[in-house]
């Protein structure tokens, strides 16, 4: 019988959407450094564009627009596209050693589909069917999540998007997108608003406990990761060198 290895259930936000991209990171220098537990972290984001990390600003958000409806524009360390944050977002970060997955994830691309199945599960105790495309999680075609990964030595960040009730009309604003939702769907577009969102986040940390066969205990940030998350901050996220470089 396979005993279920053990992560860290990290339910936390900051009102600063920079300070939670830090935390992201942080918690990945200290795993790297064994001082922090494989963890799944769920949290939200106040009105935010939240960039990959070599994308230029300029090519791929409406800054001018961003910059009127008081749009924090803001880079992630982790590539991939531009997506808007609101309270209506659920995210979803997984921080792990490599060696603690019983898969085979050197392949990046096809990883996708091994970290987005936890999303999917989720979902699917949800009663909805949802399909992964190279990192984007699909209903009836419509994209509901995308994610993105940062690799540090053994160690992965995996983190994405999960839209439950998305202003769509800002987000297609803000990134310069007409029609939105023609191709994004929101989780309330399927279910009933009836349904609390503490239910969803609960079916998707089930989905990574079944999906990753792992059993999550509810934890805390530490004060070896507040600092590193401090760190962070005031040398990279806070700043617009970082955050607004071509």
């Amino acid at each position: 019988m396979i005993t279920p290895h053990s992560w860290r259930a990290l339910d936390y936000s900051s009102e600063d959407p920079a300070m939670n991209l830090a935390i992201d990171e942080a918690i990945l220098r200290c795993l790297l450094e064994d001082r922090s537990p494989d963890t799944l972290r769920l949290w939200r984001n106040p009105p935010s564009v939240i960039i990959g990390c070599f994308q230029n600003p300029e090519s791929y958000v409406d800054v001018v627009a961003c910059k009127g409806l008081g749009v924090n524009v803001l880079r992630r360390a982790s590539g991939g596209g531009a997506v808007y944050h609101d309270l209506g977002n659920l995210n979803y970060s997984v921080m792990i050693h490599d060696s603690s997955l019983k898969a085979n994830v050197s392949d990046v691309e096809k990883s996708y589909d091994f970290f987005c199945g936890g999303v999917i599960e989720g979902l699917r105790m949800l009663g909805i069917v949802a399909c992964n495309r190279k990192g984007d999680i699909l209903i009836a075609g419509k994209k509901v999540s995308g994610s993105a990964q940062h690799r540090l030595y053994n160690t992965i960040l995996h983190h994405g998007t999960l839209m439950v009730d998305v202003n769509l009309d800002l987000l297609g604003r803000t990134l310069g997108l007409s029609e939105p939702r023609k191709y994004l769907i929101n989780l309330y577009d399927v279910l009933s608003h009836d349904v609390p969102s503490d239910k969803i986040e609960s079916a998707i940390s089930n989905g990574f406990e079944k999906r990753f066969h792992v059993v999550l205990h509810k934890g805390a940030l530490t004060p070896i990761e507040k600092l590193t998350a401090k760190k962070l901050y005031n040398l990279k996220y806070s700043k617009e060198d970082w955050n607004i470089r071509n």
